[in-house]
């Protein structure tokens, strides 16, 4: 974390899985908590979930999650929220945790989202939905950003991307293809016209894993930068990459100069 605030990264961030589907052995540490740790450690670089599964945690216990770690890190937090998908059920089962139908958790998705901006800036919240009920519920102390921290969305379904545009500050997609990438594209700006929002006011990141391995004459950086170039449209203008367990610090040099040949 420190050599990536050397690197003049923008932001770090902790995936939300309790037992990671994808690794042979299934081992990691709890995001909120890990999050709360580099906030302390750390002085400049903003720090995000990506993303957190709202089905993890009450949308009120996770206002005072967050509040928690935007105090510790000064104001440095970026709330990443997701639904989780077909491939986190296994380990949802496997801790108890129900897996709803897609409809349930755009809702809890939806309904999250409103009730930390209203805990994180009211002094007593009730709120009934569809799936959350709250009564009288506080959340003090407040965040250190005042409005609290900004909440970027995350997902490839269309209704994710009206909720990005309708309650978010930012989205961030993974795994496209570019023809989906067009659709949702296109579903993004009708949604903001439709409701009178500057495309620009909401952040679009991408996030993916990265080749650690130069290859041939190419430099490990011009390699990054065509996969991900590959991977995105000329809108996004964040990136969030992920390396293997074995990266050294040269990749983060690397990527570190992938990113500002993009930009």
């Amino acid at each position: 974390m420190k050599k990536c605030e050397r690197l003049g990264y923008d932001s770090v961030w902790a995936y939300d899985h309790l037992a990671p589907y994808w690794l042979q052995t299934p081992s990691c540490l709890e995001p909120w908590t890990l999050l709360s740790a580099i906030a302390a450690r750390t002085s400049n670089i903003k720090i995000g979930s990506l993303i957190s599964n709202v089905n993890l945690r009450n949308p009120a216990l996770l206002a005072k999650i967050t509040s928690t770690v935007d105090n510790i890190s000064g104001g440095r937090l970026i709330v990443g929220l997701g639904v989780g998908d077909r491939m986190s059920l296994e380990e949802m089962h496997s801790y108890g945790y129900r897996f709803p139908p897609m409809s349930e958790r755009i809702e809890l998705l939806r309904e999250t989202v409103m009730v930390l901006k209203a805990m994180w800036t009211g002094k007593e919240v009730s709120f009934k939905g569809g799936v959350v009920n709250l009564s009288n519920a506080v959340c003090l102390p407040r965040p250190k950003q005042e409005k609290g921290p900004p909440i970027w969305v995350g997902g490839r379904n269309p209704r994710i991307v009206d909720i990005a545009v309708e309650l978010a500050d930012g989205w961030n997609y993974w795994g496209l293809s570019k023809r989906k990438l067009i659709e949702l594209e296109r579903r993004f700006s009708a949604r903001c016209m439709e409701l009178h929002r500057d495309p620009g006011s909401i952040t679009r990141s991408w996030a993916g894993t990265l080749s650690t391995v130069p290859s041939g004459d190419m430099r490990l950086s011009e390699i990054m930068k065509t996969e991900v170039m590959s991977q995105i449209d000329g809108e996004t203008a964040y990136f969030i990459a992920s390396f293997a367990d074995d990266a050294n610090g040269e990749a983060y040099e690397e990527f570190a100069a992938a990113v500002k040949s993009i930009s």
